[in-house]
């Protein structure tokens, strides 16, 4: 439903009804129509602006996929327009209390900086992407903020924002994400202020951005830590600051995030401690955890028996060969598992061996959202049977890796069949580097009944039907950037989001299947 300005009086039929039920009608609307409402009438206006202005987005330089793109005169005027729009933002945010008062969130992404000496017509320095001083002045303004982002690397959050985000917002923030901090002694004490502080992030940005631009980061994570408020429920640190967490803060935790530790030695100190954890996420590069890892799976199997999420991403494929029967037994009586996303790069030697794998999914009942790795030598019809068998009928998301040689006896139909058995399967996606693993043409003729949106590598869009007609069709590919940062407002699903969360832009940007599904997305719109 798309609301549009017009001269006509477009809200004569919508004035005689209570401003409740208008309310209700702008809320379940798409954040596009939305803005729309916002040129309609003074009541769509009124009601709209709290919606689309809950959350205001600052973006700072310019995306690039990978590290070899160039730069270009059409990217350095988009950089230009985002300082004039960042700056038209924030002082609008500090000059106008009532507009102030319906923030609850500020999110910075903040892109690297770039190098304009191969540009045809040499640029004087671009400005400051950013007014740092204006950043300070908007949150000074915004006494009701909740959720405070900054992710990426440049520029890096500094204590002057950090303590203004304090002193104005200590008593109502619940979320703060930081992806890169410049060093500072006072960054404890700035912690100690949040009262009502719920999430906390001091593990950089997904996988895009996990440093924090200083020689010595984790020194100011450890200092950090330690004075984390009693009031966190969902943590996520990066490398071994974690185990220097306070025994009190691990107790009281529902989600624990560990993005790149360099051992794991004291992970039964989790085991032990964190008897209310729901959500586990690790995520490990350093080969030297795995022996460690296995220990403390093998020492506690009966470990958070309340966890309900589990993640274990392994970003080096040839150290991580371990015994699907060690999470086997340690998922085995954890019976309301919905989420499970294992990245760990077993190749099956047989089908007992692939068949053991698969066992584990159909113990857990209520598994509502799977991502996985199947890698081999050869896919027959015996493989998918199994796979169809084992996998939860009430599958609503499936992240898939696919990694055979060869297939055998096997039509893209079968899978699509196997597929559509999953009545709520509402999210797929496929990372599939020889890209034969094709079925983007085929799901938009005969697909699973919930779908809504589909990924291959780093080709994300939506999946649109037309229930009149039945026929069905691909929305626009998310931009990289919006890809690349892939939050959860942009997916409109937090277990869609959680699913993608730290599989890292290059796994994901492979380039021959990114270039190949992309161009199937082109070749469909055209």
């Amino acid at each position: 439903m798309a609301i549009v300005a017009t001269n006509q009086n477009t809200t004569h039929g919508f004035s005689r009804l209570p401003t409740e039920l208008c309310a209700g009608v702008v809320k379940s609307l798409s954040k596009v129509d939305q803005r729309s409402c916002l040129s309609v009438s003074r009541l769509f206006r009124d009601l709209a602006r709290p919606l689309v202005f809950s959350r205001v987005i600052i973006r700072v330089g310019m995306w690039k996929a990978t590290d070899d793109e160039g730069m270009f005169d059409d990217d350095v005027e988009l950089m230009e327009r985002r300082v004039r729009r960042n700056k038209e933002k924030l002082q609008y945010i500090a000059l106008d209390a009532q507009f102030a008062r319906i923030v609850k969130a500020i999110h910075v992404h903040a892109h690297r900086e770039w190098d304009f000496a191969d540009l045809e017509e040499p640029q004087d320095k671009l400005e400051d992407n950013l007014d740092i001083s204006l950043v300070v002045r908007a949150l000074k303004a915004l006494p009701h903020l909740r959720s405070f982002r900054w992710h990426g690397i440049s520029p890096a959050l500094t204590p002057a924002v950090l303590d203004a985000l304090a002193k104005t917002c200590g008593r109502t923030l619940v979320e703060l994400s930081v992806a890169a901090m410049i060093n500072d002694d006072k960054a404890p004490q700035y912690l100690t202020q949040f009262k009502k502080l719920q999430a906390l992030s001091l593990a950089g940005d997904m996988c895009n951005f996990p440093h924090y631009g200083n020689p010595e980061p984790e020194s100011m994570v450890t200092a950090c830590i330690q004075h984390v408020p009693l009031t966190v429920l969902r943590l996520s640190v990066l490398g071994d600051s974690v185990w220097d967490t306070p025994l009190r803060v691990l107790s009281g935790l529902y989600e624990l995030s560990l993005q790149r530790p360099q051992s794991l030695d004291k992970l039964s100190v989790v085991f032990q401690h964190c008897s209310q954890l729901r959500t586990l996420n690790v995520l490990i590069d350093n080969v030297a955890c795995k022996p460690q890892f296995i220990a403390a799976l093998k020492a506690a199997p009966d470990a958070l028996p309340h966890l309900t999420s589990f993640k274990f991403i392994a970003c080096s494929r040839g150290a991580f060969n371990i015994d699907p029967d060690l999470f086997a037994a340690f998922l085995k009586d954890k019976k309301a598992m919905r989420r499970l996303d294992l990245t760990f790069y077993n190749p099956f030697k047989d089908i007992a061996d692939y068949t053991r794998f698969l066992d584990m999914f159909a113990s857990l009942p209520q598994l509502e959202v799977l991502g996985l790795v199947l890698k081999g030598e050869k896919f027959t019809r015996e493989h998918l049977q199994l796979f169809d068998e084992r996998l939860p009928l009430g599958l609503s998301a499936l992240l898939l890796s696919w990694e055979f040689r060869s297939v055998v006896d096997i039509q893209k139909e079968d899978w699509i069949a196997m597929l559509k058995r999953r009545l709520s399967l509402a999210y797929l996606h496929v990372l599939d580097p020889r890209g034969s693993l094709d079925l983007c043409k085929l799901l938009l003729k005969d697909h699973p009944p919930a779908l809504q949106f589909v990924g291959y590598g780093s080709c994300l869009g939506t999946f649109e039907r037309n229930f009149a007609t039945g026929e069905a069709a691909y929305g626009p590919v998310w931009d990289e950037e919006t890809a690349g940062f892939r939050t959860v407002e942009d997916f409109g699903c937090e277990d869609w989001e959680w699913l993608l969360r730290n599989h890292d832009w290059n796994s994901l940007h492979s380039l021959e299947p990114y270039d190949y599904f992309r161009e199937c997305w082109r070749h469909i719109h055209c």
